[in-house]
């Protein structure tokens, strides 16, 4: 009878130190989507004509942004699927753009054709 009794104490013991578990993730606790990680930093515009794109990584011969701390000249941007889908994006192509910082790189909000 010693035997089953502390079996069953041990038995309970083990399935309350399992705990109920964690709770599903709610949306508000859903890890943040790509756009919704965008920095609110400060938005520019430029003009410029597309050198070379390669994956998500637009090379832009453009005038630059006064506003920005960005001269006139050939720049990397990274671009996104959704801003990618929505330019003309044959080399050669005239474009008007948004852009922004993103860390050390400069990030493509808007790229349309002129």
């Amino acid at each position: 009878m010693k035997i089953k009794t502390i079996l069953a104490i041990l038995l309970v013991g083990a399935l309350a130190a399992c705990g109920p578990g964690k709770p599903a993730k709610t949306a508000s606790e859903a890890p943040p989507t790509a756009s919704a990680a965008l920095p609110a930093g400060p938005e520019y515009d430029s003009t410029g004509v597309i050198a070379l794109v390669d994956g998500q990584a637009v090379t832009l011969d453009h005038e630059g942004a006064s506003a920005a701390p960005l001269a006139a000249g050939r720049t990397v941007f990274q671009a996104y699927g959704d801003i990618l889908a929505e330019g003309s994006l044959a080399p050669g192509a005239r474009v008007a753009f948004k852009f922004h910082k993103a860390g050390d790189a400069w990030e493509l909000t808007e790229l349309k054709p002129r």
